[in-house]
């Protein structure tokens, strides 16, 4: 299992606020990369490919380091598929900063990942200057985990519970449906993403991702009870793809080509899932990462599973709807998460990632 310093520093930022940006390191360079395999040339029409060149280095920033999640591992196996280099596009990483957003949002970084609508309309209403371009699925990666004894969360009035920085709203909202009086409970909150301070009985209850710490106690043959924002009817989603909003204004056709790459790679890796995980483990191991194959695995696997059964109905991977959000805002506005919760139309661009599909099928040149 991963050290606790290990979950704290790579778990971080999928529902933080902001904060102070801190030195970050670019460890993959670009497209031209001695990492880079042997790949074919540009699959665009010169105009296009010099307008591709023209950008300059697309900077992604990754939220937790060498992560088998959907909208990182993909990224990476663009990169190291030649994908980005067919799109003419230079791409370098970023994967040790806790606050991904604020490098995208100042211009330091131009794309990185969020966890979810709620996520990415908190971060804006704070201030940030990102549009969300896709949302990997219509559902929450969100989830609840208590000890054994607890099987309704009605029973964690008087004790304590565990979240991160901020309780995601789909959370609240599964207290809500369970008829919860969160005043009752004690919040602690936990920086701590190893969810062994709940079976080590620290808290009786923790936030947690469905695809990261209810798959390492699985793996520990520990004993708890797991609750997702699914069985209570609440809507949500997950893996919400942004760029910094002034980038994406200029370079729309870049956009769409890193996205067009991405998800070509996202569907080479439901193909060839070991092969991604490959891929991820040789650049963390260049970067002297900690990478262990067998939960990396069981994240990629449960969360290409959460793409696939909760896309849009008739939609390919990533593509996203106003109407999608809606439920998460209606909510941040219901619970007083943010003063007041931005314009949809103004956080989303729609139109970027449905035009890379026919229908289903995603269009590669």
């Amino acid at each position: 299992m991963k050290s606790r310093n290990w979950w704290s520093a790579q778990r971080t930022g999928r529902n933080a606020r902001g904060g102070a940006l801190i030195a970050v390191a670019v460890l993959i360079a670009a497209c031209g990369s001695s990492q880079q395999p042997a790949a074919g040339g540009s699959l665009l029409s010169s105009a296009q490919c010099a307008a591709n060149q023209a950008v300059g280095t697309v900077t992604y920033v990754s939220p937790f380091g060498y992560d088998a999640s959907a909208g990182i591992i993909d990224v990476f196996a663009a990169q190291k598929l030649g994908y980005f280099k067919n799109m003419c596009l230079s791409v370098s990483f970023v994967t040790n900063s806790p606050q991904p957003t604020g490098l995208v949002s100042t211009g330091r970084a131009v794309v990185s990942n969020i966890g979810s609508a709620a996520d990415a309309l908190v971060q804006v209403a704070n201030g940030a200057d990102v549009v969300a371009v896709a949302t990997y699925g219509n559902a929450s990666d969100y989830a609840i985990i208590t000890q054994p004894g607890i099987t309704n969360l009605k029973q964690l009035e008087g004790k304590a519970f565990g979240y991160h920085t901020a309780i995601p709203v789909s959370v609240l909202e599964m207290f809500r449906a369970a008829g919860v009086n969160t005043a009752r409970i004690h919040l602690i909150d936990t920086q701590d993403y190893n969810p062994n301070q709940l079976i080590q009985g620290h808290v009786n209850g923790l936030q947690a991702y469905q695809s990261n710490e209810p798959l390492i106690l699985r793996s520990e043959h520990a004993k708890f009870n797991e609750l997702t924002p699914g069985e209570f009817g609440v809507k949500g989603t997950f893996n919400v793809q942004i760029f910094n909003a002034k980038f994406l204004a200029r370079h729309p056709a870049a956009v769409r080509d890193f996205m067009r790459a991405e998800l070509h790679a996202f569907d080479y890796c439901v193909r060839h899932e070991s092969a991604c995980v490959s891929i991820e483990q040789q650049y963390a191991r260049a970067a002297g990462a900690e990478y262990q194959v067998p939960h990396e695995t069981a994240v990629w696997k449960l969360e290409a599973s959460l793409a696939a059964d909760h896309a849009l109905p008739g939609k390919g991977t990533g593509v996203e709807t106003e109407v999608e959000w809606r439920p998460e805002a209606a909510a941040l506005r219901q619970f007083g998460i943010v003063k007041s919760v931005p314009t949809l139309s103004v956080c989303e661009n729609t139109s970027i990632v449905a035009s890379l599909y026919n229908g289903k099928k995603l269009i590669w040149p």
